[in-house]
C-alpha cells in the first residue's frame, strides 16, 4: 500500500511530475447541486412559474454566453485555441472545460475572462430583462464558474509553468 502511494505521489506523465492532486469530495458536489435546487425553490417561491422559466432559461443562456466568451478568449489566448474544449454535465465541472491537459496560466486567464466578461455582459442587459431572469443569470454564472475559481485558488502557490488535468472528480497539477 505504501509503495503504491509513493508511486502515485511521484507519478510522471511524459516529462511532467505530479505535484498536487485535488480530490473533489462527494459532499462538496452534493452541496453544490443542492444550492442549485435551493435557488430553484427561491425563484419559484418569489416569482412562481416565471421563476421556473427564468431558472431554466438562465442556465441555457449562461451556457451560450460562456461558449461565446470562450471563443472570444481563444482569439486573444492562442494557446487555448489549440486545445480542445468540451461541454460536460458532470458535477462539479458543469459547462465547458478543457478536454485534455492545459497550462495553468491559460486555464486561469480563460476563466478570469469568463468570470468578468460574463458579469459585464449580464450587467449590460440589466435595463432590458426581468428581475427574475437577471437574478437567474447572475446566479447561474457564479454557480457554474465557482468550482473552477476555487481550483485556481487551490493551485495559486504552484509554479506558473505547470499543467492542469481535470478528471471527473479530481484535478491534477504537474510540473516539468
Amino acid at each position: 500500500m505504501k509503495q503504491n502511494l509513493s508511486e502515485q505521489k511521484n507519478a510522471t506523465i511524459y516529462q511532467y511530475q505530479l505535484v498536487k492532486k485535488v480530490v473533489v469530495r462527494s459532499e462538496l458536489i452534493l452541496s453544490h447541486l443542492i444550492i442549485a435546487a435551493i435557488f430553484l425553490g427561491i425563484q419559484m417561491l418569489v416569482y412562481g412559474m416565471n421563476g421556473l422559466f427564468a431558472w431554466l432559461f438562465g442556465f441555457a443562456a449562461i451556457q451560450l454566453l460562456h461558449l461565446v466568451i470562450i471563443i472570444i478568449t481563444f482569439i486573444s489566448v492562442t494557446e487555448a485555441a489549440e486545445r480542445k474544449w468540451i461541454w460536460r454535465v458532470n458535477p462539479p465541472w458543469i459547462g465547458f472545460k478543457p478536454a485534455n491537459d492545459i497550462s495553468i496560466t491559460v486555464f486561469r486567464r480563460v476563466h478570469r475572462h469568463l468570470f468578468w466578461l460574463g458579469l459585464c455582459i449580464i450587467a449590460v442587459l440589466y435595463p432590458w430583462i426581468q428581475p427574475s431572469l437577471m437574478i437567474s443569470l447572475i446566479s447561474w454564472h457564479i454557480w457554474v464558474i465557482i468550482p473552477r475559481l476555487l481550483l485556481s485558488v487551490a493551485f495559486r502557490k504552484q509554479r506558473k509553468d505547470g499543467i492542469l488535468r481535470l478528471q471527473t472528480r479530481e484535478a491534477f497539477f504537474y510540473h516539468r
